[in-house]
């Protein structure tokens, strides 16, 4: 059970981590206090060595004037030696009851071997002092750190578990769940923060797609029964009463499925644009040009619906993008306005920089329904069962996020109507 216990704690990344530190901090701690030690040390010996060697220059002085030994001090030796021993620097523990260390010089002069010594005793106590200082400065602070770093990696690996818990329950389908971290603002709250993002999305993609599912089951639901509706009676007319089809109910069995067919173009088209495809292929398009196109191609057609369109443009900007699907989005918005506006009507085509907006004069869209028509198959329930799928505004906005343009709805010239605006980045700030 215990050792079970410790390979599980073992395997968190925090407290290996924290061990491979306490392990580095112990090896360069070692390093270090071991050559402070060894240069302390040296220096003793080095300042020794330089008394005995002083001593040794009076001592030379005094026999070459046929004096004695100068008389050495408390802790000192000096001896004339038969000349068995070492010349140089010795250090010897001497015999006794109790062990003193002792510094040697020897030297061979004229009037034979000097032998001078010192106690070291003193200077044996403090390494002594120092080492066990350093030990036990050692082993405290080993001790603190392997306690701080330790509740440091109980607390990241907290932080961690509540990542990992929170991503579980995420897997398990419940997509609502947030991971709430305490403690400072750092890169694990920066990962929770966007891991909440993530699932906040996924949860809205869910939300939405069920929607979906549900407005693409309303919407074919309609249009399936009329063609299986069409097909019976057909097939009821040709069984019993023995009568041919007529080219009207095939006319109309067909309108029907282009109908079908359409509603699935358009959300294979939404799903492409969604994904990305087509940034590759852009380049610098002239909103001017762009206008002049939209003007040729709608003007007449909304002239002939009793209804006014007016062009207003100043300075139009050049932008990066697709110039098809920007087409395919002012054209949406220009026959959302023709299909939704009342008769004698004004449609406003407005370019201003890289500002370009469309207004109309129709009934308008509810502040509180203005988010959701921009999902694919929303409708209004006014226009449910109307002309059109409920895509048009879908593939605006699709679009206008593919060429980061910021889309935003808002009410008509004098409070009526609608007004939908696109702001793109100009080209000469992308």
């Amino acid at each position: 059970m215990f050792f079970d216990r410790a390979k599980a704690v073992l395997r968190l990344s925090a407290v290996r981590h924290t061990l491979w530190l306490l392990t580095l901090f112990s090896l360069i701690t070692l390093i270090a206090w071991g050559g402070t030690y060894w240069l302390v040390q040296r220096e003793m010996l080095r300042m020794v060595d330089e008394r005995l060697i002083i001593r040794m220059e009076a001592a030379e002085m005094a026999l070459e004037r046929g004096d004695a030994l100068p008389a050495p001090t408390v802790g000192q030796t000096a001896e004339m030696t038969d000349g068995t021993f070492t010349e140089g620097f010795k250090t010897i523990d001497s015999e006794g009851r109790r062990s003193i260390e002792f510094r040697y010089f020897v030297r061979t002069t004229e009037q034979g071997q000097v032998r001078l010594g010192e106690n070291t005793e003193r200077q044996e106590e403090l390494r002594d002092i120092l080492a066990g200082g350093m030990q036990l400065t050692f082993v405290g602070t080993l001790l603190v750190t392997a306690l701080a770093g330790l509740w440091l990696a109980r607390r990241s690996q907290a932080r961690l578990g509540a990542i990992n818990n929170g991503l579980a329950k995420i897997a398990q389908g419940h997509l609502d769940t947030r991971i709430a971290l305490s403690g400072p603002d750092d890169d694990l709250s920066l990962l929770a923060k966007r891991i909440n993002a993530t699932a906040e999305r996924l949860e809205d993609a869910m939300t939405q797609m069920r929607v979906q599912s549900s407005n693409i089951a309303h919407d074919l639901r309609t249009p399936l029964a009329r063609l299986r509706a069409r097909l019976e009676t057909s097939l009821v007319a040709l069984a019993e009463d023995q009568r041919a089809v007529s080219e009207d109910e095939l006319g109309e069995a067909l309108e029907q499925i282009d109908q079908i067919t359409a509603t699935f173009d358009a959300l294979l088209r939404l799903a492409r644009i969604e994904s990305g495809a087509g940034r590759e292929a852009f380049s610098a398009v002239d909103l001017t040009d762009m206008v002049s196109r939209l003007e040729e191609t709608f003007g007449p057609v909304i002239e002939a619906s009793g209804k006014v369109f007016q062009v207003d443009t100043t300075d139009p900007a050049r932008v990066s993008g697709d110039a098809d699907m920007l087409f395919q989005l002012f054209a949406n918005l220009i026959q959302n306005a023709l299909r939704h506006g009342i008769s004698g009507e004004t449609i406003t085509l407005r370019a201003q920089g890289a500002h370009v907006s469309v207004s109309d004069e129709g009934p308008g869209i509810p502040f509180a329904e203005r988010e959701k028509v921009l999902q694919p198959l929303y409708q209004q329930e006014t226009t449910r069962q109307g002309e059109g799928f409920g895509l048009g505004l879908s593939l605006v906005r699709a679009i206008a996020d593919l060429h980061a343009a910021t889309l935003s709805l808002s009410d008509g010239p004098n409070g009526r109507g609608l007004t939908v605006s696109l702001r793109f980045p100009e080209l000469t700030k992308l």
